[in-house]
């Protein structure tokens, strides 16, 4: 695996060096750094001086929100949250203040249906032309008019090699208390609704986006079965607990178990063999934005390939443009990895989490309590 400092080293034929001052050095890509600030110039389009933007934790590269402001001579402002549903009551609430929010596929969707989001210009995000068809016209945003793809990556389970011996399959692992009890107490499972209750129904035979009263109420048993053996629920925790090894298995998100074995190298993901969750994080911005140029320009410095691959490299996850891989900036281990870009057979048992309508949210929404209680 790849060193994390070392992660803008992605080669000579990218032209991303190394972060220098803060800021990102381009080598072969300066020409076309200057081209596009000459082209912002003849275009007239006057930038607002500042940017919010709201991201998941640990979600984006060191240096590239400061070359970002660098570049286009703004002040960006970067806040994080733990989890979508942190983020979405935020949002929801009003007055954030954000312009730019990195947002969950399923919460775009539910954003789209409250009128929180503006629609995009697609003239002015240019490198949208690098996006893979794949990932365009998604099912949350099936016109593509309000969000662009920013990573995306899986849902499975990270355990530690040294400590969980035994071979197993998929979500057995985690819901069948023969086998989870052997680690009670050092389990960890994302905090995160939809995610727990998608791993859940997927082991039953459901699909993840699964709303009959009955079978959710199978899915609630089920957690609360194996509940005493939990440590906890967490979501930016789960990475740290992996390392740490006070957790040697986890319900997580593919990016946080693979940083985990970064610092610690007996952890290991793997996708179920039943499926689960593909999930795919966007670039929206907020019908409140007061900040509307610049957040374009941002959207759109964002699926510069560069850029894609820098993030891709330091993140070890899976971005939407392929053009990355095809011309080697994402690193070939990183590349390479089946459970980081998973072959079609794979991919063809994992779906993406739906938007829920008000009702589907409120009855998940209490059977969630019930399981927090």
């Amino acid at each position: 695996m790849p060193n994390r400092r070392d992660f803008l080293k992605i080669g000579t034929a990218l032209g991303a060096g190394a972060i220098v001052g803060g800021a990102i050095e381009y080598i072969i890509g300066q020409n076309e750094i200057s081209k596009l600030k000459e082209d912002l110039e003849k275009s007239g389009l006057k930038l607002e001086p500042t940017i919010n933007v709201y991201n998941w934790y640990d979600y984006i590269a060191p240096g590239v929100c400061d070359d970002f402001a660098e570049e286009y001579g703004v002040s960006l402002k970067y806040t994080t949250y733990s989890n979508p549903d942190e983020m979405f009551a935020k949002v929801r609430a009003g007055g954030s203040g954000f312009d730019v929010v990195i947002a969950s596929d399923y919460k775009v969707g539910e954003m789209i249906q409250l009128n929180l989001l503006k629609k995009l210009d697609f003239e002015k995000i240019k490198n949208f032309k690098f996006v893979d068809k794949k990932f365009r016209e998604p099912p949350f945003d099936p016109s593509q008019e309000f969000s662009v793809p920013y990573m995306w990556g899986t849902t499975g389970i990270g355990y530690n090699k040294s400590v969980v011996l035994e071979d197993f399959e998929g979500f057995e692992i985690i819901f069948d208390e023969s086998k989870i009890s052997k680690y009670s107490k050092k389990v960890v499972l994302v905090d995160e609704m939809r995610e727990v209750f998608a791993a859940a129904l997927k082991y039953l035979g459901y699909s993840i986006n699964d709303t009959s009263e009955d079978h959710l109420n199978q899915a609630k048993e089920l957690i609360l079965k194996i509940k005493p053996h939990l440590l906890k629920f967490s979501a930016e925790q789960v990475k740290e607990l992996l390392i740490s090894g006070d957790a040697v298995l986890a319900l997580g998100y593919s990016t946080d178990v693979y940083l985990a074995s970064y610092q610690n190298k007996n952890i290991a993901y793997k996708i179920a063999g039943e499926g689960g969750t593909l999930w795919m994080d966007n670039l929206v911005l907020l019908s409140e934005s007061k900040n509307v140029n610049v957040s374009h320009k941002f959207i759109d410095y964002m699926l510069r390939p560069a850029i894609e691959a820098i993030n891709s490299n330091y993140l070890y996850i899976a971005n939407p443009c392929k053009i990355t891989v095809e011309r080697g900036y994402v690193y070939p281990e990183i590349a390479g990895d089946p459970n980081i870009f998973p072959p079609d057979e794979v991919l063809d048992k994992l779906e993406m989490l739906r938007p829920f309508t008000q009702d589907e949210r409120n009855l998940m929404g209490k059977l969630w309590s019930e399981i927090r209680a």
